[in-house]
C-alpha cells in the first residue's frame, strides 16, 4: 500500500467516525417486533406471592369496631373466666399471647401479643410433631465393602454434629438396614511388552483387549453395640482375546469368557472406639432430648397464654369497674350542676359555684370517655386472646367477681414447685443432661480405632453365571453354571483381620473433649443462674400479692370514708354551712377510691395467677390438662405387638451395655397441700388441651369490705346485674369465699345496659 492509498483511507476513516460520533450505538436486529412484554425494568421491586389462603371467618366477616363516635354494639355477652379459657384453647392451633407477663412495682403486666411482627415466637399445636419429624441430613444408602486399613469406620460425630436438629426415627435410621447395588462394565484394549514371534498365528500377545462386567449388591446393618453385618453378592463377568482350550488344546484358560460368583458374610466388630450401646445410642437419646425440651417450650407458651387470659380477663373486669365509677360521678355532677345552675338562674346562687360544678361535670364526663375507650380496649385485647374477630356486634362483660380472700402460700413449697415445675428450668436440665452424653461420647473419640472383621466368603466359577432347570456339569465343562457350583460350596474361603489406626496426637479428638467440657460448664453455670432468677421473680410476685391484698384494704377504707364525708358535706351544703368545692372534692375522691379500690382487687387476683404461672402450676390452676394428641389406630396395634414380643423375651445379663439413666417418669401432680390430681379424665379425640376440675387451694381471708358504705340511687348502678352473676361453673379454687353481696350491704341493682354515651 502507498501512501497516496492510506492517505484515502485514513480520509474515510476520519469522515465516518466523525458521522456517527462517539457515542454507542444501540445494535439492530433482523425481525426486531415492538412487543417486550417480557421485558421487567426492575430487578427488586415488590411483588405479591401467588398464594391462596382460605381465612377464617373471624376475619371475613368481622364488624366495624366499636368507638366513642360509634357506641352501638348489639348486646352483652357474659362470660367467665372458665369460658374465657375454654374458648381460648379450642381456638388455639397458634397460641396466642405467647409473651411472658411481668410486672411493674406491684402492677401485673401481660406479655406482648404481636404475632404479626413475630409470627415464629408464638407455640403451635404442630411444634413438638414437627421436632420429632425432623429428617437431619440425607446421605447416600451405599455402603460398598471396605478394604485396608485406610477405609476403617472410625468417624464419631462432633458436638456440633450432635446437636443437629432430628427427630428420634431420624435418628434410629442409623441401624436401618441399607441395600445397595453396582453393576458396571470395562474394556481393556492395551499393547503388551512381549515377542509376538515366540508363541503361535492364532494370538497376538502384543495386544490385551479384555472385557468385564461386573454386578455386585449389598445388605448391610448396624447393631446398637456398633456391630456391622453385611452380606454381599459380587458376580463378575470376564472375556479376553487369550486363546482357549476349546479353540487350542494347549492353552491354559478352559474358556475366552466365563462368569465368576460369590457370596460374602462380614461382621466388623469395634474393639476400642465406637464399642457399646451407650456410645452408639447416643444420638437418639438426644434427638429424644430435644423432643422433650420442644415440649417444655410449647408447656411455657401455654403457661403464658393461660395467665395472659386471666390477666386480661380481671382488666376487663376492671375497666367495667372504672367505667361505672365514672359514670356515676358523672350523673352525680350533671345533677348537681343542673341544681346550682338552677339557683343562679333564680338569682339565689353564686356564679363561681355554678362554674365549679359545670367544670366537675365535664371533668366526669371525660374521664367516663376514658374508662370507656380503656374498657373497649381491654375487650378487644380479651378477644384476641380468646381467637375471636375484633368485633361482632357482642361486647364481652365478666360475670365472675375478682377474690376478696387473701391466699396465703407456704413460702418454702412453692419455692421448691418453682424449681420443679418451671418447665424453663426442665428445658436447662435437658441441656444439662445432654452435654454430658455429649462429653462422654467426646470421650470415646480419645481411644484408637480397632476393629476385628470376619469375612466368609462361598465362590462359583462357570462358563455361564445361571439358566436352566437341569443340573448343568461340571466346570470346566462346556454350559457349566456358577450359581451351580455356588450352590454346591465346593469352594469357601475364610478371613480374620484385625485393623487398627489412630492419629497422632489426637489434637482434633481433644478440641472436641474440651469443648463438650466447656459446653457443660456454661449450661451448670445457666443452670445456677436460672434458678437464682426463678427465686427472684418468685419472691416480687410472692410481695405484689400482699401489698396488692394490703392496698385493697387501704383503698376499702378510703371508700367507707370518703362516701361518709360526700354525705355530709352535701348535708352541709344543702343548708348552707359550706361551700360547693368541698362538696365536689368529697365526690372526685370517693369515685377515685372506688377506682383503685377495684384496680387493687384486680391487681391482687391477677398477681396470683403470676404466683401460679412463675411456680410452673398454671395449667393445674386453670384446670388444663397438658397431654399428647391420638395416634393412628395402626400405631397402637404396633406398639401393642412390640410390647407383646419384648414380654416373650429373655433378657442376656451381661450380654451388651446397657445406657444409663437418663429421664425419670413423670411425678405425680399434687396441690400445695400434697393431695394427689384427679386421674383417668377421657380426652376428646383430636384435641390435645382439655378442661379438668380444678384442685383446692390455700388459706382464704376475706378483705374487709365497705359494709357501713350507703349507696343513692345514683350510686347504686353496678355494671355487674344480679341476673348475670355465675351459674353452673366449677368454683375456682380463690373463689371459695367471696365478699359480700351488695344485697347485704343495702345496695340495689340497676341494669347497666348502656355503654353509649349521651348526647
Amino acid at each position: 500500500m502507498n501512501r497516496r492509498h492510506l492517505a484515502a483511507l485514513t480520509s474515510i476513516v476520519s469522515v465516518t467516525l466523525i458521522i456517527a460520533g462517539c457515542q454507542p450505538q444501540q445494535p439492530i436486529y433482523l425481525r426486531e417486533g415492538s412487543n417486550l412484554s417480557q421485558y421487567l425494568d426492575r430487578a427488586t421491586q415488590v411483588e405479591y406471592p401467588d398464594v391462596h389462603a382460605q381465612s377464617l371467618e373471624e376475619v371475613t366477616e368481622n364488624h366495624q369496631p366499636v368507638t366513642l363516635r360509634h357506641p352501638d354494639f348489639g348486646e352483652f355477652w357474659d362470660l367467665s373466666l372458665e369460658d374465657c379459657v375454654t374458648i381460648a384453647l379450642q381456638n388455639s392451633k397458634i397460641l396466642r399471647g405467647y409473651g411472658t407477663p411481668g410486672l411493674q412495682g406491684n402492677r401485673v403486666a401481660p406479655g406482648a401479643d404481636g404475632l404479626v411482627n413475630n409470627p415464629a415466637g408464638a407455640g403451635t399445636t404442630y411444634n413438638v410433631a414437627i421436632r420429632e419429624s425432623e429428617p437431619g441430613s440425607l446421605g447416600f444408602a451405599y455402603q460398598g465393602p471396605r478394604r485396608g486399613i485406610n477405609s476403617t469406620a472410625g468417624g464419631l460425630t462432633t458436638n456440633t454434629g450432635l446437636d443437629a436438629a432430628q427427630g428420634v426415627e431420624a435418628a434410629l435410621a442409623e441401624f436401618d438396614a441399607n441395600f445397595s447395588a453396582v453393576a458396571r462394565w470395562d474394556r481393556i484394549d492395551a499393547p503388551t511388552n512381549t515377542v509376538p514371534s515366540l508363541f503361535t498365528d492364532n494370538f497376538s500377545p502384543a495386544l490385551r483387549r479384555e472385557d468385564s462386567i461386573s454386578i455386585n449388591s449389598q445388605l448391610s446393618k448396624k447393631s446398637a453395640a456398633g456391630t456391622t453385618f453385611s452380606i454381599r453378592n459380587l458376580n463378575t463377568f470376564s472375556s479376553n482375546n487369550r486363546p482357549s482350550f476349546f479353540s487350542n488344546p494347549t492353552a491354559f484358560q478352559a474358556f475366552d469368557n466365563w462368569w465368576t460368583a460369590s457370596v460374602e458374610a462380614e461382621a466388623r466388630q469395634p474393639l476400642l472406639r465406637g464399642r457399646g450401646t451407650a456410645i452408639n445410642r447416643t444420638p437418639v437419646i438426644m434427638a429424644r432430648i430435644g423432643t422433650d425440651q420442644e415440649i417444655a417450650d410449647l408447656e411455657a407458651i401455654l403457661q403464658n397464654m393461660l395467665c395472659n387470659v386471666e390477666i386480661r380477663y380481671w382488666d376487663l373486669h376492671c375497666a367495667y369497674r372504672a367505667y361505672e365509677a365514672a359514670r356515676q360521678g358523672e350523673d352525680s355532677a350533671l345533677a348537681t350542676w343542673s341544681l346550682v345552675n338552677n339557683k343562679f338562674q333564680a338569682g339565689e346562687g353564686e356564679p363561681n359555684e355554678a362554674a365549679q360544678t359545670r367544670e366537675q361535670y365535664f371533668s366526669f364526663r371525660s374521664a367516663k370517655n376514658q374508662a370507656l375507650a380503656d374498657l373497649l380496649d381491654a375487650e378487644t385485647n380479651l378477644r384476641w386472646l380468646m381467637g375471636l374477630a375484633n368485633s361482632d356486634k357482642r361486647m364481652v362483660r365478666p360475670v365472675d367477681e375478682p377474690a376478696s380472700v387473701l391466699v396465703e402460700y407456704d413460702w418454702w413449697h412453692i419455692y421448691d414447685e418453682a424449681l420443679t415445675r418451671r418447665p424453663e428450668l426442665r428445658k436447662e436440665r435437658w441441656e444439662l443432661k445432654k452435654r454430658d452424653l455429649a462429653l462422654a461420647y467426646a470421650r470415646n473419640g480419645l481411644l484408637p480405632q480397632m476393629d476385628v472383621v470376619a469375612l466368609y466368603r462361598v465362590l462359583g466359577l462357570g462358563q455361564k453365571l445361571a439358566g436352566g432347570s437341569s443340573s448343568s456339569p461340571e466346570f470346566p465343562n462346556w454350559g457349566s453354571r456358577a450359581y451351580d457350583q455356588l450352590e454346591d460350596f465346593d469352594y469357601n474361603e475364610l478371613s480374620l483381620q484385625l485393623e487398627f489406626g489412630m492419629p497422632v496426637g489426637f489434637r482434633r479428638e481433644l478440641a472436641n473433649v474440651r469443648n463438650a467440657q466447656l459446653k457443660l460448664a456454661r449450661e451448670h453455670a445457666r443452670l445456677e443462674d436460672m434458678e437464682l432468677d426463678a427465686q427472684r421473680e418468685l419472691a416480687m410476685v410472692f410481695r405484689a400479692k400482699d401489698t396488692n391484698y394490703e392496698l385493697a384494704q387501704d383503698h376499702a377504707n378510703r371508700w367507707v370514708a370518703s362516701a361518709e364525708e360526700e354525705r355530709i358535706q352535701n348535708a352541709r351544703w344543702k343548708e348552707g354551712k359550706t361551700t360547693i368545692d368541698r362538696v365536689l372534692d368529697a365526690r372526685r375522691r370517693k369515685a377515685q377510691s372506688q377506682i383503685d379500690y377495684y384496680r387493687s382487687l384486680c391487681e391482687y387476683n391477677k398477681s396470683i395467677a403470676l404466683l401460679q404461672r412463675r411456680k410452673g402450676t398454671m395449667l393445674e390452676y386453670c384446670g388444663v390438662e397438658f397431654d399428647e394428641g391420638p395416634w393412628p389406630a395402626k400405631a397402637y396395634s404396633d406398639a401393642a405387638d412390640t410390647a407383646r414380643r419384648r414380654s416373650a423375651t429373655r433378657t442376656l445379663h451381661r450380654g451388651y451395655t446397657r445406657p444409663g439413666v437418663v429421664s425419670h417418669t413423670t411425678m405425680p401432680e399434687t396441690d400445695s397441700e400434697g393431695l394427689l390430681m384427679q386421674e383417668g379424665i377421657d380426652v376428646e379425640p383430636g384435641t390435645a388441651l382439655e378442661l379438668i376440675e380444678p384442685m383446692p387451694l390455700e388459706t382464704e381471708i376475706p378483705i374487709p369490705m365497705p359494709q357501713q358504705l350507703e349507696l343513692d340511687d345514683q350510686a347504686s348502678r353496678l355494671p355487674f346485674p344480679k341476673s348475670l352473676r355465675r351459674r353452673n361453673s366449677i368454683p375456682r379454687p380463690d373463689r371459695l369465699v367471696q365478699q359480700a353481696s351488695w344485697e347485704e350491704q343495702g345496695g340495689e341493682y340497676a341494669p347497666a345496659n348502656d355503654l353509649r354515651t349521651e348526647n
